[in-house]
């Protein structure tokens, strides 16, 4: 409250200054407006008081001498100018304002008699109306600003000083209690993000304790099995060395003893890639229709800018806008692989996606140019842990198109690869269903 306060006081110092400003600077204007008129008055009056002085007829004078009085001095010259005699046929009296828009003056003739009275009238230039107008609108500006400020300070700075200490300790605990509901225009979706994060971030926190106690417990009973077979091979194997068995059937004996220590073996290796397999049919999949631009205006917000600065021509092309019901960040995800591999063993000279909607499903494709793969290779590419011959030189693990596999199937599609001799260009698609 006490910087909302601060704030407001600081922008009324600021609204004061710009209004005491703006007075003192109409207030020299008027000032010189009065005194340039002053002189302008003077200049007409000595002239027709030298015209009256040679026998000229004041009205005369006036009439003929207005529209040059115009030209000399502009929108400083009156907007009309009266002779008034002071002898009259009438006998009338004559009455004139004193005020800012007009000005009288004394006409003498040649022998210093007051023969009349010339009076100036200026048009209306409305100095205080517009003065006036100007205070209320600063003033009515200051009130808004205020407003606007206590309203931003109550109803966006506050809220978010609340939620701001909410993402770390997110962070640091994982399973902490969700923010309550907010109808707020401001934070309301932003409240149902993080609350839905928090729902993901538990659940796969949960998800990743169960995983470690698996892994835990098979990597025990994996140790366990490995360990007596591999210790029978390695004494049949010094028996056979050192020579203790000379006979044939004896040495045939021990081969089917490693024989079937190796099986056992085989058979652990097996149970492990079984259950490193079975880790990716747990994904969170969450099935729900979308448009295929969104997930093209996704990747194209995410890699736009990363492509500009590596200076690598990239461009994203989504045909129409068809609907299709899929997991829109798991694609993602296995886009943002399929991208990730075309940055590290294309040769940086363009990458392409293009998304379509096909008479029998949907088809994502990337394409980067660079080495293509041997054509014997291709049935490989999307095994775990299995890296190409132009790999050699490039760290990973091999396991990147087998998660894209793994992806596509869980969303019943499926993922597959081809080499283009023509452009010289390795593509990988992704196909679903419709």
């Amino acid at each position: 409250m006490k910087k909302m306060i601060r704030m407001i006081a600081a922008a009324a110092v600021l609204f004061a200054a710009v209004i005491l400003g703006f007075n003192i600077v109409f207030e020299r204007l008027h000032e010189q407006q009065l005194s340039d008129r002053n002189v302008v008055v003077n200049r007409i009056n000595s002239s027709i008081s030298t015209a009256y002085a040679e026998g000229s007829s004041p009205d005369e004078f006036i009439a003929d001498s207005s529209a040059q009085w115009s030209a000399d001095f502009g929108e400083r010259a009156p907007e009309s100018v009266t002779f008034i005699p002071l002898t009259g046929s009438s006998g009338s009296v004559f009455f004139t304002d004193a005020d800012e828009r007009s000005a009288v003056c004394g006409l003498y003739g040649a022998d210093d008699t007051l023969a009349g009275l010339v009076e100036y009238r200026f048009a209306d230039t409305s100095f205080a109306a517009v003065r006036l107008c100007v205070n209320i609108a600063l003033i009515l500006g200051f009130v808004l600003a205020a407003v606007f400020i206590a309203g931003t300070y109550i109803k966006i700075i506050m809220p978010f000083r609340r939620l701001s200490e909410y993402p770390e300790r997110l962070a640091r605990l994982r399973d902490i209690q969700k923010l309550p509901e907010s109808k707020s225009r401001f934070f309301g979706k932003y409240v149902w993000g993080m609350n839905m994060l928090t729902d993901v971030l538990a659940a796969n926190s949960r998800r990743i304790h169960a995983l470690e106690g698996e892994h835990q417990r098979l990597v025990t009973s994996i140790a366990h099995g490995v360990k007596t077979p591999v210790a029978n091979i390695r004494l049949y194997t010094d028996a056979v060395r050192t020579g203790l068995y000379t006979d044939a059937g004896a040495n045939a004996d021990i081969a089917d003893k490693i024989d079937k220590n190796a099986e056992k073996i085989q058979s652990l290796a097996e149970e492990l890639m079984s259950a490193a397999n079975a880790s990716f049919d747990g994904c969170d999949i969450e099935m729900k229709p979308f448009c295929l631009s969104e997930l093209a205006d996704l990747v194209r917000s995410e890699y736009t800018d990363r492509m500009k600065l590596l200076h690598i021509s990239f461009t994203v092309e989504c045909k129409g806008s068809p609907v299709l019901e899929s997991d829109i960040y798991a694609l993602y995800r296995a886009v943002n692989q399929l991208l990730e591999n075309a940055l590290k063993y294309g040769d940086g000279t363009g990458i392409s996606v293009q998304m379509m909607k096909q008479d029998d499903g949907f088809s994502i494709s990337v394409r980067s140019r660079g080495e293509l793969l041997p054509a014997n290779e291709l049935p490989y590419v999307f095994r775990s842990y299995w890296r190409g011959s132009n790999a050699a030189d490039k760290s990973g693990s091999g396991i990147g198109l087998y998660v894209v596999h793994e992806t596509a199937r869980a969303l019943g599609g499926s993922a597959h690869v081809r080499r283009i001799e023509e452009s010289s260009e390795m593509e990988f698609v992704i196909f679903l269903e419709a």
